[in-house]
């Protein structure tokens, strides 16, 4: 049945014809336009003006456009086939696009049907770029776009995530399967995202395992509800592993500059800048929360103070072939910085822009230890050149004393006056004293520069101890009085008895040395939880420029009195090592005052008491009594002798030439008392005192003489047995008060 409509009735074709959209061309088989309607958008060529009419098109179209139009014409002439094309239709200022429908007319004509597809030829070419574009930008980015269906759970995959399909045709996988690759941690969570029961944000990173792990990004990009129920998931996945790889990276670099011990940052050449790690932030000041891309270094880094110093040093940088090393003196003093090494260079980043990366090492303690070395230097010349000056005055000091020995022993051969012998007998004991001083001076800097320096600490008496320094000083004192001023209450304390006996002693000396006349006071007082000791005299007193030097080594307030300027030095180092200080006032003319502190240390003994030492009698003051009997132990004759000259006329003596010899005639004659020599052939005298000491424990008193001076000798020979101790050469006096103290 045919239709019989409008659109088949004659009569509405003119109607019809006006109502359609196309242009219509009507032309000679050669081209020529001999009629148009056109109802198209004008463009140069087909228009409301007709400007094709009576033209060829042939020749009034593009070269372009002719070049496909003019066969087609040609074909539909020859074979009367419809031709049914597009085209393009460039212009001076835009291309247009049209489709051609050409039809057989007569034998002399055809019809073609112009339509203007510009805009759909645009849009197409837009997309058609798009597309493009997307398939690059997903590539670029390693993208993939799938879908999921909830009711099939078929996964289909397209793209270039380049991990588990390589290719770009559209892949269609169960989840099942898909999940055999995915992380075992991760896919719970990217199962529940697929399935919607986890309504996140719809992004989630997970990880994928071939021939190691890969990241993953997944994005939910729509959701399509159908009608029962059922859901088609769209979105991407992207490959982020070398995203995430960068990032490690990236953070392993930053972790590192942050826990870097230099300062490191980096600018822009204008000074802005884009990077500052922990320690450069902190040493300027700079908190984690503030953006450091808005301020310049000239602005908030203390090394460069305004923009004037940071052109100074671009310009630097520059002329140094874009890298500079240099010095930053630059302080942080909350920091203990006082300088910095400092490393500048540029370099282009991917942009090709310039970057200047710092690097700041701090050098302080380098610095310090230069500096350390240098005072050390400093300290070991001065060291050097006062060893040197103490050698000589060494040399001086040891040989004044022994050229007055050595001549005054010879003279006094030939001297029959007893006054004259008397005199030159004196000048001798005062160089012998002189001389054993300075072997004791020596050998306690020996100690100290050793670190060996000993103490022994021992209930001590003040007042007693007092008492014996002045009896035995009284004797030396020569043109000064000695003035001994003891509190009312007397204080026991605990304390090195000898080592503080030996800077009293000290002190009273060079007090006697510096007064050639008027009173040398010696005494103490207690000032809370100190003892307070003082020597003070009426001298010729010391010169200021003197007093801070006095207590150094090697110094001495007159070079040309005797001494090796080693005594104050001595008494320093002792003091300190009992827990006090010294000190020194002084004024020319008037005198001085020596004046050093102890701490009081509760003198502890069994009982609770502590029983007073042994007092000596007045030196020189022997009481008349019957002659005792003394053993002694020595195995050199001429040592012998001596003690026979100075005690002989005062006790009966025995004498044994070594330790055997000792305990045979202490067991035959049982002696009152033992002047027991230690360096002795056969038997020392140490082991004489342990055998003697093994039969008779509480007598006769032994009293040790020997020239080793050391504190644990001393020690080792009471804890052995002995009651007292000399030490060679010997003094007649001290040895007589000694030998008083038992008999």
């Amino acid at each position: 049945m045919e239709p019989k409509g409008i659109l088949h009735d004659d009569s509405q074709a003119v109607r019809l014809l006006k109502m359609t959209c196309d242009t219509l061309l009507f032309l000679k088989n050669d081209g020529t336009c001999i009629d148009m309607i056109v109802k198209t958008e004008n463009n140069p060529y087909v228009n409301n003006q007709y400007t094709l009419l009576g033209k060829n098109i042939f020749d009034y179209f593009p070269e372009e456009t002719v070049r496909e139009l003019k066969p087609a014409v040609e074909h539909v002439v020859r074979t009367g086939e419809v031709s049914n094309a597009n085209y393009n239709l460039p212009s001076q200022d835009k291309m247009f696009f049209f489709k051609c429908i050409i039809q057989k007319y007569d034998e002399e004509h055809v019809l073609c049907q112009y339509r203007d597809i510009t805009k759909r030829s645009q849009m197409k070419k837009s997309l058609q770029m798009a597309n493009e574009r997307l398939t690059e930008t997903g590539r670029a980015a390693k993208l993939g776009y799938w879908s999921y269906d909830t009711s099939t759970k078929i996964f289909r995959y397209s793209g270039h995530v380049g991990i588990l399909m390589d290719k770009n045709e559209e892949v269609v996988m169960p989840l099942e399967k898909y999940m055999e690759y995915v992380y075992p941690e991760d896919r719970r969570k990217l199962e529940d995202i697929l399935e919607r029961r986890n309504f996140g944000q719809g992004t989630f990173e997970y990880r994928i395992i071939k021939d190691k792990i890969y990241y993953l990004r997944l994005k939910i990009v729509n959701i399509l509800h159908t009608n029962n129920g059922v859901m088609i998931i769209d979105g991407y996945t992207q490959n982020i592993d070398d995203i995430v790889s960068k990032w490690d990276e990236l953070k392993m670099v930053t972790l590192a500059m942050n826990n870097s011990n230099d300062n490191i940052y980096a600018t822009k050449m204008d000074g802005t800048l884009i990077f500052a790690n922990q320690l450069c932030r902190k040493q300027n000041q700079i908190s984690e929360d503030i953006d450091i891309t808005k301020y310049k270094a000239y602005e908030v880094l203390e090394n460069f103070t305004d923009k004037q110093r940071w052109d100074n040093f671009i310009h630097a940088l520059r002329a140094n072939n874009n890298s500079l090393k240099y010095i930053c003196n630059h302080p942080y003093p909350r920091f203990n910085v006082i300088s910095s090494d400092c490393y500048s260079f540029i370099i282009r980043n991917e942009y090709g822009e310039e970057i200047i990366w710092h690097l700041l090492r701090d050098i302080s303690e380098q610095l310090r230890y230069e500096d350390q070395l240098k005072k050390a230097k400093e300290k070991a010349e001065e060291s050097d050149r006062l060893k040197t000056a103490f050698l000589s005055n060494m040399s001086h000091e040891i040989r004044t004393p022994l050229n007055a020995i050595v001549g005054f022993s010879g003279i006094m051969a030939d001297i029959d006056d007893s006054q004259e012998r008397k005199k030159f007998h004196s000048i001798i004991e005062s160089s012998n004293k002189r001389l054993l001083l300075l072997i004791d001076e020596v050998l306690d800097l020996s100690k100290i520069e050793s670190g060996t320096l000993e103490f022994d600490y021992t209930p001590v008496k003040v007042n007693d101890l007092y008492r014996e320094i002045f009896m035995t000083h009284q004797l030396y004192a020569k043109h000064a009085s000695l003035v001994l001023e003891l509190p009312d209450e007397d204080i026991c304390l605990k304390t090195d008895k000898n080592r503080l006996t030996q800077v009293i002693s000290n002190l009273i000396n060079n007090a006697v040395k510096f007064t050639p006349k008027g009173t040398i006071t010696l005494g103490y007082r207690r000032v809370d939880d100190f003892v307070e000791l003082y020597v003070k005299d009426t001298g010729i007193g010391i010169k200021k420029d003197k007093l801070n030097k006095i207590f150094n080594r090697f110094v001495k307030v007159d070079p040309f009195a005797p001494g090796t300027g080693l005594g104050l030095s001595i008494c320093k180092t002792i003091i300190e090592r009992l827990g006090g200080d010294i000190s020194v006032t002084s004024e020319e003319g008037v005198g001085s005052l020596f004046s050093f502190r102890i701490p009081i240390l509760p003198a502890d003994s069994e009982d609770g008491q502590i029983q007073a030492p042994l007092m000596s009698k007045p030196l020189l003051q022997h009481t008349e009594k019957e002659k005792a009997t003394i053993l002694v132990a020595e195995d050199i004759d001429d040592n012998f002798e001596l003690i026979q000259v100075m005690i002989g006329s005062q006790y009966h003596l025995l004498h044994a030439k070594d330790g055997n010899q000792a305990v045979d005639l202490f067991d035959k004659y049982h002696a009152d008392l033992i002047l027991m020599d230690i360096k002795m052939p056969e038997m020392n005298g140490l082991e004489a005192i342990r055998n003697i000491r093994r039969k008779s424990p509480y007598s006769p008193p032994i009293i040790a003489v020997s020239a080793y001076a050391y504190e644990d000798d001393k020690k080792e020979l009471l804890d052995s047995g002995c009651n007292d101790f000399v030490t060679k050469p010997l003094d007649k006096d001290i040895l007589l008060a000694t030998i008083n103290k038992y008999l």
